[in-house]
C-alpha cells in the first residue's frame, strides 16, 4: 500500500463553494425572469387604443364633374392650341416650297448666278426641313391630347355610371328596407291584438286586423316615419283611463276585433311630408285610399 505525506494533500472545493453561492444565484435568476414576466403581462395586458375611422361619402354627380371638367377644359384648350400651330406651320410650309420652286425655276433660266441661287436654295430647303419637322411635331403632340382627351371624357363617364349605379342600388336597399319593415309590423299587429283562441278564431282575427291596418292611407303614414327616420309606428291597447298619444289614432272602433287598439304614429310635419312620399316606390296594401289625416279612420 501507497504512504500519502499531509503535506501533498489538498482539499476539494466542490460541495463547500456549490452550498454558498447557489442560494444567490437562485435569488437573482428568480428576479430576472420575474421582471421580464411582468414586462410581457403588462404589454399584453395594455389596452388597445381606439381609433376613430373616418368613413368617406359617396360623391354626387355635381362634385364628380366638378372634379373632373377643368381637366377636360384643359386638354380641349391644349388641343386648340396645337391646331392653330399646325395651321401656321402648314402656312410656312406651303411659303417656303413655293419660294424653292421659284428659285429651281430661276436657277433654270440663269446659269450665270447658279452659284449664288445655290446658297439660297440650300438655306431654303433647310427652312422647309426645319418647318417640315415642327409640323410633324405638333402633330404627334396634337394626337396625344387628342388620346389623352378621349381618355379622360371616357373616364369621366364611368366614374357618373358607376355613380348612378351606387345610388339606384342604394335607393333599391332603403326601398327594400321599408318594404321589410311594412310587412313586419302588420305582422306584429296580428300578433298583438289576436293572442288566443282556436286556430279558426286566430284565423278571423288576423284577417280583420289585417284588412283594418293595411290600408294605404296607413301604408303611406308608415312610409313617411320610416324614411324621415323618426320612430317606427307601433300598435297598441289603450288603458283604462289613459288619454289617446299624440299622433295616434283607433284602428276602427265599430269593429270588435280592434276595439280599443291604437296605431301610434310619428310626428308628420316632420321634417317635410311632402319629401318622403315617394307613390312610385310603396308597399303593396289591399286598398286605395292615400290621404294623410289623422281623423280619416277614426270614429
Amino acid at each position: 500500500m501507497a504512504d500519502f505525506d499531509d503535506d501533498d494533500y489538498t482539499p476539494s472545493s466542490g460541495p463547500g463553494v456549490l452550498a454558498v453561492v447557489m442560494p444567490f444565484a437562485t435569488a437573482i435568476g428568480a428576479l430576472l425572469i420575474g421582471g421580464f414576466a411582468g414586462g410581457i403581462m403588462g404589454w399584453v395586458l395594455k389596452p388597445a387604443e381606439q381609433v376613430e375611422v373616418q368613413v368617406p361619402r359617396d360623391l354626387t354627380l355635381d362634385e364628380i364633374e366638378a372634379m373632373c371638367s377643368p381637366k377636360v377644359q384643359a386638354k380641349a384648350e391644349e388641343l386648340d392650341e396645337a391646331n392653330e400651330k399646325i395651321m401656321v406651320l402648314e402656312a410656312q410650309v406651303a411659303d417656303r416650297k413655293q419660294k424653292v420652286e421659284a428659285l429651281e425655276t430661276e436657277m433654270s433660266k440663269r446659269a450665270e448666278a447658279g452659284r449664288s441661287m445655290a446658297r439660297e436654295l440650300e438655306a431654303a430647303k433647310a427652312e422647309l426641313a426645319q418647318v417640315k419637322m415642327e409640323l410633324e411635331q405638333v402633330k404627334v403632340e396634337k394626337a396625344r391630347l387628342e388620346v389623352e382627351l378621349a381618355d379622360t371624357v371616357e373616364k369621366l363617364e364611368e366614374t357618373e355610371e358607376a355613380l348612378e349605379d351606387q345610388i339606384e342600388m342604394t335607393d333599391r336597399a332603403k326601398e327594400d328596407a321599408l318594404t321589410n319593415k311594412w310587412y313586419r309590423f302588420l305582422n306584429d299587429a296580428q300578433l298583438e291584438i289576436c293572442e288566443r283562441g282556436n286556430r279558426k278564431k286566430l284565423g278571423r282575427c288576423r284577417e280583420t286586423v289585417l284588412a283594418q291596418v293595411s290600408l294605404d292611407a296607413r301604408r303611406d303614414k308608415f312610409a313617411h316615419c320610416v324614411r324621415s327616420k323618426q320612430a317606427t309606428p307601433s300598435v297598441h291597447e289603450l288603458e283604462k283611463d289613459e288619454q289617446m298619444p299624440a299622433f295616434s289614432e283607433y284602428i276602427n272602433q265599430d269593429e270588435r276585433v280592434v276595439k280599443g287598439w291604437y296605431l301610434q304614429w310619428c310626428d308628420p310635419t316632420l321634417p317635410e311630408a311632402d319629401g318622403f312620399l315617394d307613390e312610385d316606390h310603396l308597399p303593396s296594401t289591399g286598398s286605395g285610399d292615400g290621404m294623410w289625416d289623422f281623423d280619416d279612420l277614426d270614429d
